[in-house]
């Protein structure tokens, strides 16, 4: 099971990486629209499609899965807490069921949605610019789906008794973060 989570991970670094950059680039991008604007009256045409169309579903969609493998997502506990280890354990692995399927599902929905704007060749106006939006609606299903498959391994590791997801470091933590390991 480590070479799928090792494989699992390293997709999940990689488009959080991506979505990082995609945070520091629209940073730059709006900066720059308001310098431009402000000294030379002059803005960056498409800059409110861009942001809006590009950079927002980028760092939306991309890190899902990230935020879930370091179990970083809101929680509320407010009746399981009461139960016993025994009892939580279960109803989390099977949590993990019911979140695979509602990922898949939206993997799906986002697909055809993306293989559509695809197909019509969507896009946007703005100030005499057209800017292609088919591109980026891949985001949302690349994003659920990778979520998708690690909502499909931790249902796994679950019903196999499997330890995977809590033994040792993984490639998340070479940002330094817990990932889920007790240390």
């Amino acid at each position: 099971m480590k070479p799928v989570l090792n494989i699992i991970d390293r997709v999940i670094l990689a488009l959080g990486f991506l979505a990082a950059c995609a945070v520091v680039l629209m940073m730059l991008h709006v900066t720059l629209d308001v310098v431009l604007d402000i000294l030379f009256n002059r803005p960056l045409p498409g800059t409110l499609i861009i942001v809006s169309n590009y950079y927002m579903p980028l760092v939306t969609f991309l890190p899902l899965a990230f935020v879930e493998r370091l179990e970083n997502h809101v929680s509320a506990d407010v009746l399981t807490q009461f139960l016993p280890q025994r009892g939580q354990t279960h109803i989390f692995g099977w949590t993990f069921l019911l979140c695979f399927t509602v990922c898949a599902l939206l993997t799906y929905a986002t697909w055809l949605e993306a293989v559509d704007k695809f197909h019509i060749g969507a896009f946007k106006m703005e100030r005499g610019m057209k800017v292609l939006t088919w591109p980026i609606r891949f985001a949302a299903p690349i994003g659920y789906g990778i979520l998708t498959l690690l909502f499909l391994f931790k249902f796994v590791a679950y019903t196999i008794r499997s330890n995977v997801l809590r033994e040792g470091k993984n490639i998340l933590g070479i940002l330094g973060a817990n990932s889920g390991v007790n240390e």
